[in-house]
């Protein structure tokens, strides 16, 4: 079901014809995708709902003048007369507005049916008064509310044919029987109708706040695809750029004295961008596909690039030769046997990555950087990277200005599994990243949803 303006649903089922979007915004306000309801006559008096009212307080308008006709014929007193006109025009008012004020129709209506004197013919509009009201009371109100009226109403016109038979009690029996009989029809009638009505309200509200969570769930799923692309982009810039930075400035340093070796190194920082430039690739062609443009890069014959799998712990010992080659003295060390779940392994490699790639970037001639993973726990995973390197001094060549972005994406990273990332300096000099990450609840589900995500 689409909320899109654009998408508008077709007439009826099996049909080619469009509905203009005027059309379908009358009876599909808020774009559910509702079908075109049933009943020519029906959806017009539902999209005009003032003429039925108008056309009820007409009609009881002209049955009004012919009472009071009657009653001014009869020789009733002029005070009599006058309440009779009062209330009826009263009636006649509510009525136009018996959709909002349901209550004061009934009121008036049963006042209308206590007027009554002798000789009077008034009690005929005040039962059509109260019958259209009992039957607003009941759709537009509640049950409840018709069925106390419907007593009320019993009663006034019990004590107004009583009062016009001066007080005979076969005239009050047949009174309270034939009104209590016709009211509790136009009350099951105006139930019936009300129910039906509050029914489809709750079925639309339902459909509206379902299509909303709908909307709201893509936004946040969005947001989180945003994020986790985010991070990839962030492991992927940070850690290549950091290291053909670290590799060019060592072959401009060797160029004169150690050709061969600045070669070397620019040899490193080639197959490096190329590398970085597939995986960059490979992230932004899960947002072209999504968009439905296949198209590929002009930079590698117009080919697309396969989806590959995300790393894993067996790719950690070239990333570390990388950062090797790049000047940094690395040690590995790792405990236990390395668990199946690709998703430990992923969160490992990308903490390693950025703790190294921060090393690289900010540590001062550091003698040795220690890595150290820990799978000995059954249900804990333990990284710790620290270096000795100093602090950047004020006389020091520049470092690029980090953002916080990559301590941040390793704790987002950790937290999804309910882990805690540590940072900080350690004493006499250095700085040390820690890494609590618990194995993944359903290990299944998670590898099975970034097997096939780009690097």
């Amino acid at each position: 079901m689409s909320t899109d303006p654009a998408v508008v649903p077709q007439a009826q089922a099996g049909s080619s014809r469009v509905l203009r979007p005027k059309r379908v915004e009358e009876y599909d306000p808020q774009r559910l995708g509702l079908p075109k309801p049933p009943g020519f006559i029906r959806t017009f008096f539902r999209r005009n709902p003032w003429i039925i009212d108008a056309v009820l307080m007409g009609l009881f308008y002209y049955a009004s003048i012919g009472s009071l006709f009657a009653s001014a014929n009869s020789h009733a007193l002029v005070p009599e007369v006058l309440t009779s006109v009062v209330l009826s025009l009263g009636t006649t008012a509510a009525i136009l507005f018996r959709r909002f004020i349901p209550r004061i129709l009934a009121g008036i209506s049963s006042a209308l049916l206590l007027a009554i004197f002798p000789g009077s013919t008034g009690s005929s509009v005040g039962i059509i008064a109260m019958l259209i009201a009992l039957y607003a009371l009941a759709v537009y109100r509640s049950a409840r509310s018709a069925w106390l009226w419907t007593i009320i109403g019993t009663i006034a016109a019990t004590l107004g044919a009583l009062s016009a038979g001066l007080l005979d009690v076969g005239v009050g029996l047949v009174a309270f029987l034939g009104y209590g009989m016709m009211f509790v029809i136009a009350t099951l009638i105006g139930i019936s109708v009300g129910n039906r009505v509050r029914y489809m309200d709750a079925v639309f509200a339902r459909a509206a706040q379902l299509a909303r969570e709908r909307d709201q769930q893509a936004q946040l799923a969005t947001a989180s695809e945003r994020a986790r692309i985010a991070r990839e982009m962030h492991d992927i810039v940070a850690h290549s750029l950091t290291v053909m930075i670290a590799l060019a400035d060592g072959a401009t340093r060797a160029a004169t004295s150690d050709p061969d070796r600045a070669k070397d190194a620019m040899a490193h920082v080639s197959e490096i961008g190329r590398t970085s430039l597939t995986d960059m690739r490979r992230v932004l062609g899960v947002l072209t596909e999504a968009s439905g443009d296949g198209s590929g890069d002009a930079s590698s014959g117009g080919g697309a690039v396969p989806l590959a799998p995300q790393p894993t712990f067996d790719e950690l010992r070239p990333l570390i030769d990388s950062y090797r080659a790049a000047g940094l003295p690395i040690t590995l060390t790792v405990s236990g046997a390395v668990p199946d779940d690709s998703a430990t392994q992923l969160t490992v490699f990308r903490v390693v990555q950025e703790a190294l790639t921060n090393a690289l970037r900010y540590a001062r001639t550091p003698s040795r950087v220690e890595v150290a993973v820990d799978f000995t726990a059954a249900s804990l995973t333990e990284v710790t990277v620290s270096d000795d390197g100093f602090e950047a001094s004020a006389d020091s060549a520049p470092v690029s200005v980090g953002s916080g972005r990559g301590l941040i994406g390793m704790r987002e990273r950790v937290a999804l599994y309910g882990g805690t990332v540590e940072a900080g300096p350690i004493e006499p000099r250095g700085w040390r990243v820690h890494a609590k990450i618990p194995m993944a609840a359903h290990p299944s589900d998670r590898s099975s949803s970034e097997e096939s995500t780009p690097l």
